[in-house]
């Protein structure tokens, strides 16, 4: 009888610490209310500009934030930063333990121009600044010639160089300049 509490004793042990250990990095990592807030007050703008093709709000559209930390505003720059500060040691733990298992998911929703210089090689990637210039110059051409393609990313950028000639003169200009001049 006493060596089965032992042995149950034991065994929920384990599993408790198992649970732990399973939640703890999912715990560490989840911003708080307040975070959140402050990174969807402060990040607008350069969430639009560096991170539109991430879904918002989720785990993703955080690790997009925090990989461009370096071309963030320093408002956005610093609720970010607030997020790591806590979650520092999992977070870097988590993306050295598994570079090889989410390497093409992180590179395909956080790097814009990685994936757009991966669809057009001839093209070379365009900067943050010509990602820029499309979305401003593009705003009303892109619903009408582009209407079923999410924005950001390749497919974007491809679906405007396919239809070129239906864009506006700027439009077709900002294109042009990220694209290399349209390698459809």
């Amino acid at each position: 009888m006493i060596n089965a509490l032992i042995r149950a004793t034991k065994l929920s042990a384990w599993l408790a610490l198992a649970a732990f250990v399973s939640t703890a990095p999912a715990l560490s990592q989840a911003p708080t209310q307040a975070q959140r807030d402050a990174i969807k007050s402060q990040c607008r703008n350069d969430y639009i500009a560096h991170c539109s093709s991430v879904p918002p709000g989720g785990e993703a559209s955080l690790q997009c934030l925090q990989k461009n930390t370096a071309s963030l505003g320093p408002g956005c720059a610093s609720a970010v930063k607030a997020v790591e500060a806590p979650a520092a040691a999992p977070a870097a733990a988590k993306t050295e333990a598994a570079p090889a298992a989410k390497p093409d998911a992180a590179a395909a929703t956080t790097a814009k121009p990685a994936t757009e210089a991966a669809a057009p090689k001839a093209a070379g990637a365009p900067s943050s600044a010509q990602i820029s210039a499309i979305r401003s110059a593009c705003r009303s051409d892109y619903p009408k010639v582009c209407a079923g393609v999410p924005t950001g990313g390749a497919p974007a950028l491809q679906c405007l160089e396919k239809n070129k000639a239906k864009l506006s003169p700027a439009c077709e200009k900002a294109v042009a300049a990220a694209g290399g001049g349209g390698a459809a």
